[in-house]
Formats: C-alpha cells, structure tokens, sequence
C-alpha cells in the first residue's frame, strides 16, 4: 500500500511537467496537413538523397504531440518521421531497414510554426545509424529541409 501512495504524487508531478514545453521546442497547434515536402540527405554508413513528398493521412497535430510522416514508414524508399512532443523534437530517418534516428537537441537548426506551415532546416553529425548491408551500427550525417502546409 505504501508504493500506491508514493506513486500518486510522482505520477502527478509528471503529468505536470508534460504540460509545460521544454525550452526551444514549439507548440502545435491542432491541425491536419494537406502538403509539403522534406528534403533528406543522409551521408555516412548508408546514403539517402531525396525530396519525399508528407503522408497526409499519416501526418498530424493534436496540440500536444505532432507527427509528421515523409514517404511511407518501413518502405524501400527514402521515408522521415519527425516528432515534436513537449519535451523534443525526433527525427527518424531510414530506407528500407537501413535507419537512423536523432533528436533536435543533438543537432543544430531550428522550426518555425505559423498559423497554415511548419517549416524547418536540421543538421545531424555524427548520429549512430543501422546498415542491414553489413549488419552493422555505423554513424551518418543527416541534413533535413521540410514543409508541411494545413
């Protein structure tokens, strides 16, 4: 019985904290995306050089968490995930099984939101990757450029 009591107040101090965005990470307002555009390349371990047109149906903005899907997740060609929550902004980029992953506080660059766009520029050295070619984890440079348009 003594863990539940000691639980409630951290899971209330964690609720709390979620609320408040961490410094430099924007808020999204509700919204869905009707267009856009990222271009991603990624040199290193595995290679990618490619605009990729948003997911519509799979990017969106719920006022706390924002995905914004480029290309189609897990397929062969080039495809990003970015991620903004109130604590990070996350970059997942990959083709096919050959993957790497970021976060914006490890990379410089920054996002801009505005009423009908979300556009941003990153630059990623050094971020560990996954090469299915070889088996191995190696390192990648990732530079990214997107729109996305409500």
């Amino acid at each position: 019985m003594k863990n539940q009591r000691t639980r409630a107040p951290l899971v209330a101090a964690l609720v709390a904290a979620s609320v408040v965005a961490a410094e430099g990470v924007p808020t999204i307002s509700p919204r869905g995306y009707v267009g856009g555009s990222a271009k991603v390349t990624v040199t290193g371990s595995f290679k990618i050089n490619a605009d990729i047109p948003i997911n519509r149906q799979a990017s969106m903005s719920d006022g706390e968490m924002t995905w914004l899907q480029y290309g189609v997740s897990g397929a062969a060609e080039p495809n990003m995930l970015l991620t903004v929550s109130s604590y990070e902004v996350g970059f997942g980029v990959a083709r096919g099984k050959a993957t790497a992953t970021a976060g914006a506080e490890n990379c410089t660059g920054d996002m801009v939101v505005g009423p009908q766009q979300v556009h941003g520029k990153y630059s990623c050295k050094g971020v560990t990757s996954y090469d299915p070619s070889t088996g191995q984890m190696g390192t990648v440079d990732i530079e990214i450029q997107f729109v996305a348009t409500s």
